[in-house]
C-alpha cells in the first residue's frame, strides 16, 4: 500500500521531469528551463497534497488501526516485571562478585604482611 507521503513524492518527481523534458523539447535556456521544472514540480505537489487530503479525509483509517490495549498492556507489564527480575539477578551478582574479590584482596594483604 501506498502511503500519502510517498505518493506526494512520487507525484513531485514526476513533476520535475515533465518540466525538465517539456524545457527540452521547447530548446529553452538553461534558467528557463530550471524555472518552468521548479514551477511544474510545484503544480505536481498541489496536486498531489489536494489528491492525498482527499483521500485521507475519504478513507476511515482509524478503524483499521484499532489495537487490544489492554491485551499489550499486561504483555508489557509482564516484560517489565522479568526485566526487573533480571536486574535484581545482576545486581545481586555484582555485589556477590565484589565481596568475594574484597574478602580475596583482604586474605592476600594478611598474607603479605606475613
Amino acid at each position: 500500500m501506498v502511503t500519502a507521503e510517498n505518493f506526494i513524492y512520487f507525484l513531485t518527481t514526476c513533476g520535475f521531469f515533465v518540466g525538465v523534458i517539456f524545457a527540452l523539447i521547447s530548446a529553452m535556456e538553461p534558467l528557463t528551463l530550471v524555472i518552468v521544472s521548479i514551477s511544474m514540480s510545484a503544480v505536481f505537489y498541489m496536486i498531489a497534497l489536494a489528491g492525498a487530503s482527499f483521500f485521507i479525509r475519504a478513507i476511515d483509517i482509524k478503524a483499521a488501526y484499532k489495537l487490544d490495549r489492554d491485551f499489550y498492556e499486561a504483555q508489557l507489564d509482564r516484560a517489565r516485571a522479568l526485566i526487573e527480575k533480571r536486574e535484581d539477578y545482576i545486581r545481586d551478582s555484582t555485589r556477590f562478585i565484589r565481596t568475594l574479590e574484597e574478602e580475596i584482596l583482604a586474605t592476600k594483604e594478611g598474607a603479605d604482611k606475613r
